[in-house]
């Protein structure tokens, strides 16, 4: 910890990662799927990220919208560095990167209006306040009409994780080492507890999970989640109610959920948890007794400064300009999906055809729904629905209207971003694609494949497979297939060429579809 730092974890940068949640085109669907008016359809706009980390989702944004003016800031000079130096690489004239506390954002006349705001990963981990200062820049740079996305651990979903945080953060002060080795001897200190008696730690199992969570970014990139998540000295999960509370100072009321399938009733409640909620006026209280029903820990709330309901034909209206495109396999498409509520079954009749036509190719939500499956169908699913619900469950990427399909300076942002992946300085990556004003996360070997197509690398005569096959022993990473370490040549060239096989199939398309390659 430093001085400067406030209590939060300083010693190691925050990892980096791309959130698409934060996105322009998803806080426009998602204002317009709980039927409110977005600040923005198309068009030049302003944008602004407080504490953007490592600036991966600002970069990306940029490099998608380069009709935006994109600013994003955080207080940790390491990152602000590696921030700016990526972007000066990719030749990214659209972004501004500012070291800047949440106080020293106050008062500055240098910044303009924004049409939106949002913050990941800030609000429940800083002190009151920032948290104040954070409404105060609210008030004074954030149009009306303009909307600000914050995302925060949510109570009572922590409540049993709650005496487990105070010891890793009291442990964590008897030792001088780094943050990620700390919490990691923590964890192992807590275990002795539980292990001596203590029964209000959690159990074994919490414990395991903790350590491996559900990432595959590896032990070391583990630690340091594990570091910034639960060593900041104000570490405050928030109710949904008084984080809408401290909000209103700055007039922002609560619109929706980015996590869209949350919007839906019938998919994130039972029906009896429906009838109980009816019960209670509409407002912060029952927004929050959501949290007690379906135990939500982490919340993706939007927000506007001066909600503005719209009437469904306007509504409507925006929505056929937007369109969709599929992020997943065709073969992988789901019809039963898992909800907050449990199991939901879409209906095949209607959602089988919409998920082969966007497999063909990105249509928009007009023509998806004049589809003959679905044109004048009884209970068929409207634009608001297939939106919210294909993009909710991850399936699909919104297009939003008038965006442009490709740009160099989103093209050589993929191949700096990718190049962290191939040479295996990184497990993921993120791209920005154009075409939806947005970005995709990759897995290594998309990762890999991506670069390797991006510098010239062509799939002729096993090119792809000998240059993923090099990169990969050089930096001494092991391939494993069931389980096994594959040691021999013609093992490794065999993994690597059907994963190169499957990504040339599969994931090419989509790239070169939304402009990414």
């Amino acid at each position: 910890m430093t001085d400067w730092a406030s209590g939060y974890v300083a010693d190691i940068e925050y990892l980096p990662g791309l959130y698409v949640e934060q996105a322009p085109n998803h806080l426009m669907l998602g204002a317009l799927v709980n039927g409110f008016e977005p600040p923005f359809v198309s068009g030049p706009f302003t944008y602004c990220e407080l504490g953007c980390g490592q600036g991966v989702t600002a970069l990306v944004i940029a490099a998608a919208n380069p009709q935006a003016e994109i600013i994003a800031t955080d207080f940790n000079p390491a990152q602000i560095a590696r921030a700016r130096a990526m972007a000066k690489a990719a030749g990214l004239s659209n972004i501004t990167f500012l070291e800047l506390s949440f106080a020293e954002m106050l008062g500055r006349s240098d910044l303009p209006e924004f049409d939106m705001v949002t913050l990941h990963g800030v609000w429940s981990w800083i002190a009151p306040e920032d948290r104040h200062n954070i409404t105060r820049f609210m008030r004074e740079r954030v149009k009306p009409g303009g909307m600000v996305s914050v995302t925060y651990n949510a109570m009572p979903g922590w409540t049993a994780l709650l005496p487990m945080q105070r010891l890793l953060l009291e442990h964590s002060r008897l030792g001088r080492e780094r943050s990620d080795v700390q919490v990691m001897k923590g964890l192992e200190w807590i275990e002795r507890l539980q292990a001596a008696g203590s029964g209000v730690l959690g159990n074994a199992a919490l414990l395991d999970q903790l350590r491996k969570g559900s990432d595959k970014s590896g032990a070391p990139n583990r630690a340091v989640y594990l570091a910034h998540e639960y060593l900041n000295a104000n570490w405050h999960p928030q109710y949904h109610m008084d984080t809408a509370a401290e909000l209103a100072e700055a007039k922002l009321g609560f619109i929706g959920s980015a996590s869209l399938i949350d919007n839906f009733p019938d998919l994130a409640l039972k029906p009896e948890q429906r009838q109980l909620l009816e019960e209670v006026p509409a407002g912060p209280l029952r927004e929050t007794l959501k949290d007690y029903l379906v135990s939500r820990p982490f919340r993706r709330d939007l927000y506007a400064r001066g909600p503005r309901r719209i009437a469904d034909g306007q509504r409507d209206a925006h929505l056929r300009t937007f369109g969709l495109a599929l992020t997943i396999p065709p073969h992988e498409a789901r019809t039963e999906l898992d909800v907050p509520a449990g199991k939901a079954q879409l209906p095949d009749r209607f959602y089988k055809p919409l998920f082969a036509a966007l497999a063909e190719r990105p249509r928009s939500l007009d023509d998806l729904v004049a589809l003959p499956e679905l044109k004048d169908q009884p209970g068929a699913p409207s634009m608001v629905e297939i939106a919210g619900v294909l993009v909710g469950s991850g399936q699909a990427i919104a297009i939003p209207p008038q965006q442009l399909p490709r740009n160099d300076a989103a093209v050589r942002l993929n191949r700096l971003l990718a190049q962290e992946v191939a040479e295996q300085r990184a497990a993921t990556a993120a791209i920005a694609t154009p075409l939806t004003g947005s970005g995709l996360n990759l897995t290594t070997m998309e990762g890999a494949v991506f670069h390797a197509l991006a510098t010239g690398i062509t799939p002729e005569h096993g090119a792809l497979t000998d240059t993923i096959v090099n990169r990969l022993a050089a930096s001494g990473t092991p391939l494993a297939r069931d389980g096994n370490v594959i040691t021999s040549p013609e093992g490794q060239r065999e993994i690597v060429g059907e994963s190169a096989d499957w990504c040339l199939r599969i994931r090419v398309p989509l790239w070169e579809a939304l402009g990414a390659l």
